[in-house]
């Protein structure tokens, strides 16, 4: 861990020891898991600049008013931490978990958190006092900025960047759903290619430009064309019950599977050809998928859970954030004797959103 005592002019108190800073992360995993000798991680205003607290589980943990400046937070599970008034600048936060953390008044400026998942997260402005030298009392005041940062391939659901400064953050790609904007200063922020459903629009005050390829709520057009997806659906399941005799194999390429999220869970999905549809955050869980294809899909949030993806066709899919715990990914056995093994060649997703499927 770097050995700062001075941060851009911010007089800081030594470092915290490394051996101090590890007996206090492995207590605070004992008192995750509710175990003897455990007890919660607090780290309020200390000195944590540098540190590498990659792949730790932090959730809970206090680090309200900490210096983590430049700190390797990589896959860390931060969820509900208390970063209240912290200083996240420079920060390596990629895939790192943050959903219902206490982000008021955090400053982020510079960091990357790219495929980070920040549901939910409070990002607005705050206040903290500490007792300074001579027992006066100092105001840490970071206002919640975050400009500058990487968002790309975030997920946002549900956050509140109400107030923050904003000015240069990239949230391309990112899942941003229900996520709030008031008074957010976004100048020249980028939305490339991001989801973007229940946010109110006038609160982002962007050009036209910084919103290219934006995934944005079903139109009308999409809606209108529910029935006919929907009857697509219903004569897929008579073709599986039925071994083919009767009914109709389903394609649905290059359509917009949103407006069925409530009833597609809900039938047999075998061998379905999905190529390039829109199926953010559809609900996929314990359904029949085996030898399904979603080439090219834009699947981001979706759920696999417990799914039955044996032989089923991922190739250059878009999957952050999709979930495929207790997924069956095992190789498909035809009933002409073959193999057909489930292919993520080009996928956009990381191994350890498949560390709890089932494999080969």
């Amino acid at each position: 861990m770097a050995e700062i005592g001075s941060i851009m002019g911010e007089n800081l108190e030594a470092a915290v020891p490394r051996d101090e800073l590890e007996a206090t992360i492995r207590a605070h995993e004992l008192f995750i898991a509710n175990k003897s000798g455990g007890r919660r991680a607090k780290f309020f205003t200390r000195n944590l600049a540098g540190a590498d607290l990659s792949n730790r589980t932090l959730s809970e943990a206090d680090f309200s008013g900490a210096v983590l400046y430049g700190a390797n937070l990589r896959f860390a599970d931060l969820r509900r931490a208390n970063m209240y008034c912290a200083d996240l600048r420079n920060v390596d936060g990629r895939c790192s978990n943050f959903s219902h953390a206490d982000m008021r008044g955090a400053t982020l400026n510079g960091s990357n958190l790219s495929q980070a998942i920040l549901d939910h997260a409070d990002f607005r402005g705050g206040r903290l006092a500490r007792q300074g030298l001579w027992g006066k009392e100092e105001v840490i005041d970071r206002n919640g900025a975050a400009s500058g940062v990487n968002f790309s391939f975030c997920s946002l659901r549900g956050a509140s960047f109400e107030g923050a400064n904003l000015s240069g953050a990239n949230f391309s790609g990112a899942v941003i759903q229900a996520t709030k904007f008031k008074g957010a200063r976004l100048g020249d922020a980028t939305f490339e290619g991001a989801v973007l459903t229940e946010v109110d629009m006038s609160e982002l005050a962007v050009p036209a430009s910084a919103l290219k390829n934006c995934v944005l709520p079903p139109s009308p057009e999409v809606l209108a064309e529910a029935p006919h997806l929907l009857a697509k659906l219903q004569a897929h399941q008579r073709w599986v019950d039925t071994d083919a005799r009767a009914g109709t194999s389903a394609i649905f390429d290059g359509k917009d599977l949103r407006p069925l999220a409530d009833v597609i869970g809900r039938f047999k999905l075998t061998a379905i050809a999905a190529r390039r549809v829109i199926a953010v955050g559809v609900d996929f869980s314990c359904t029949e998928l085996q030898g399904a294809d979603f080439e090219g899909a834009d699947l981001r949030g979706a759920s696999f859970e417990s799914a039955d993806l044996r032989g089923a066709n991922f190739r250059n899919a878009c999957l952050h954030h999709a979930k495929f715990i207790a997924a069956d990914l095992r190789t498909l056995q035809l009933h002409g004797g073959g193999l057909r093994p489930c292919d993520f060649t080009g996928a956009a997703l990381s191994d350890g959103q498949i560390a709890d499927a089932i494999v080969d």
